[in-house]
């Protein structure tokens, strides 16, 4: 008898669940039929036990739409702005039908701020990022060049909606930069190869304002702005092979002091968003344009005197150029509020 009890207790529970649900449910039935009959009056008093608890979230919503509709028309505004305002927090996503709700419905739906206030979520991608050279040194009369290489990053995000069109959208994330640098000399009994690269970790604080198209299903946008970082680390490694004879072993360099610690660029990016859930799938293109340089000229050739000599490398003056893809997910944030009094 004992083992039985919980499992009787569980029984009883559920069928008292069960019972208050399909109670509600006939209560609803009810006081929709009270409604279309005008007894309005009667309507708070019939939906008031269940709206404590026992409605579904979607009962709850035409729960509260019938007593807003019954406030309305017994000339109760305050109590009216109550019932639509709980509307709202039951459902964010409530739209009004312009087809078949009352006007007056539909007016007091038009005072409220139903849009929501923010978005915030996160995104991660790879970039390619390559040098723009503003001052060349050689360390000798070879040729020199970088390539881009692809790095990782990850933002946090928010998106702060302002006007009809436009939305501020500031982050916060890691990024990592690397590009490849060589240096070729060609002699007449042999050829000297160095292959370097470096990789660069920055915190970024990219700001942007975005101009969305709002009339287009999957949402697209273009978007302008600045970016700043904070160097965390810089490190080169790098080999140098002759030909005919014994390669020079791959060694690491920190450049970390040969590096501004602080750098800005220009951000032009276009993007969309496509609905999921309670928010958004964004897909994202970005160009940095590098406005501060990276380095100076004193730093050219380092602290450690083997890159020039050893390794074929100098420091040219460049600033950074960027180009990223990223993917990610916002999640909408609400706060339904009167924005305005009837007339």
């Amino acid at each position: 008898m004992k083992r039985l009890l919980p499992f009787l207790i569980l029984i009883l529970i559920s069928s008292e669940s069960f019972a208050q649900l399909t109670s509600c449910a006939q209560t609803l039935r009810l006081a929709r039929s009270t409604y279309e009959q005008g007894r309005l009056h009667e309507i708070p008093a019939l939906l008031e036990k269940c709206l404590a608890g026992g409605f579904s979230q979607q009962e709850q919503v035409e729960a509260y739409k019938l007593l807003c509709l019954s406030y309305i028309y017994l000339e109760e505004p305050a109590k009216a702005d109550e019932a639509m305002l709980n509307l709202l927090r039951t459902d964010h996503y409530f739209e009004i039908n312009r087809s078949t709700d009352p006007a007056e419905f539909i007016a007091l739906y038009n005072t409220f701020r139903t849009k929501p206030i923010y978005r915030i979520g996160g995104k991660f991608g790879v970039n390619a990022s390559s040098p723009n050279v503003v001052t060349a040194v050689k360390a000798n009369d070879g040729k020199s060049e970088y390539n881009y290489k692809i790095g990782l990053q990850f933002h946090v995000t928010a998106e702060i909606p302002f006007g009809k069109n436009l939305v501020l959208n500031p982050e916060l994330g890691l990024v990592q930069r690397n590009f490849e640098y060589t240096n070729n000399v060609n002699f007449t009994d042999t050829t000297f190869s160095t292959i370097a690269e470096e990789k660069q970790t920055w915190a970024s604080l990219p700001i942007s304002v975005r101009y969305q198209f709002s009339n287009i299903k999957f949402k697209p946008y273009i978007a302008l702005g600045v970016e700043a970082d904070y160097l965390l680390s810089s490190s080169l490694s790098g080999s140098r092979t002759r030909k005919g004879y014994q390669f020079i072993e791959e060694k690491s360099f920190d450049l970390k002091t040969q590096r501004e610690k602080f750098n800005l660029s220009g951000i032009i990016s276009a993007g969309a968003h496509f609905t999921l859930g309670g928010g958004f799938v964004t897909t994202e293109v970005r160009f940095l344009y590098g406005i501060s340089k990276i380095n100076s000229p004193k730093t050219a050739f380092g602290v450690d005197s083997s890159l020039p000599f050893e390794y074929g490398y100098a420091d040219s003056t460049y600033k950074l150029n960027s180009l990223s893809i990223t993917a990610g997910y916002v999640h909408n944030i609400f706060n339904p509020k009167k924005l305005n009094k009837r007339k």
